[in-house]
């Protein structure tokens, strides 16, 4: 009796184990190789599949030797900040897929196509790469499907095309202010300093007047 019990013991854990190496070897390599074949099937081209990976250290590699060198005012700022999706956009087109990871990314630039997509909420789901991120905050990005479609209807009135014009006045009168900042700044560096300019650091002004256009647009 104790043999037959340690056998079968043995024989389940070896079906765990067996079942687990499977799943892992399934999403780490078989299913992301048969989803890139499906892919270039269908006309599609993008970066071969790295184990596990994906493009998130090409990506990486590339963003923090972009943001290594120095540029000036008059430079085109998108190889600094998004490296990666210009040479792929360069070297692919405007269609293409990238790797998240195990899970493939397609980039589409065309509007007809991207009209399709917003409007085909069941066809085309998101893709939740965090469970967690639900527990953290839910909202209209997080929804998928007829929520998403109820929430859309809800506030979908807030971003009318008159309303929004309503609110240019506001803009206008928060960035005015910021821009007045900036130009008593360089007027003071002048006191103080030969050089006709100065450098300034454009987030904290940003943030703040993120802040201050909502305030104002929603709060009068």
């Amino acid at each position: 009796m104790e043999i037959s019990l340690a056998s079968v013991t043995v024989s389940i854990a070896i079906a765990l184990v067996s079942w687990w190496v499977w799943r892992t070897l399934n999403w780490v390599w078989f299913k992301p190789k048969m989803l890139e074949s499906c892919l270039r099937r269908r006309g599609l081209s993008g970066t071969p599949y790295t184990p596990l990976v994906g493009d998130l250290k090409r990506n990486f590699t590339m963003l923090t030797e972009a943001r290594s060198k120095p540029i000036k005012l008059t430079d085109d700022i998108q190889p600094r900040v998004v490296p990666y999706p210009l040479q792929m956009l360069k070297t692919h087109g405007r269609t293409y897929f990238t790797w998240f990871g195990p899970i493939p990314t397609i980039t589409i630039m065309d509007p007809e196509q991207i009209k399709e997509v917003f409007n085909k909420i069941h066809d085309f789901q998101k893709t939740h790469t965090f469970p967690l991120g639900r527990l953290i905050a839910s909202g209209l990005v997080s929804y998928d499907g007829d929520k998403w479609a109820k929430h859309r209807r809800i506030i979908n009135p807030a971003f009318h095309l008159d309303k929004i014009k309503i609110m240019v006045p506001a803009f206008h009168q928060s960035c005015s202010e910021v821009v007045g900042e900036w130009d008593k700044l360089v007027s003071d560096h002048k006191g103080t300093s030969s050089s006709s300019s100065c450098e300034v650091d454009v987030w904290p002004w940003l943030v703040s007047m993120t802040a201050d256009v909502i305030s104002r647009t929603a709060f009068g």
